[in-house]
């Protein structure tokens, strides 16, 4: 098994109402992870999902975190 020894150094705090909460909740257990590892796991997927429909055109909130990789 690999493991990631990435260190993570930002946090957020995000208010869930209860249903959406209580899903989570038994999903991350389900899946024998952390409720915060679920959710850096779902931003991911997101976040790659929005990069395939929008390659090359992302919306102007977003512009500044995705730069052109310099070559």
């Amino acid at each position: 098994m690999l493991m990631c020894m990435c260190m993570l150094n930002r946090r957020v705090h995000t208010l869930f109402d209860k249903d959406l909460w209580n899903r989570l909740t038994k999903m991350a257990k389900s899946q024998n992870i952390s409720f915060g590892e679920l959710i850096r796991r779902a931003v991911g997927e997101y976040l790659d999902k929005q990069g395939e429909l929008q390659s090359k055109e992302r919306p102007a909130p977003f512009n500044r975190f995705f730069k052109p990789a310099s070559r």
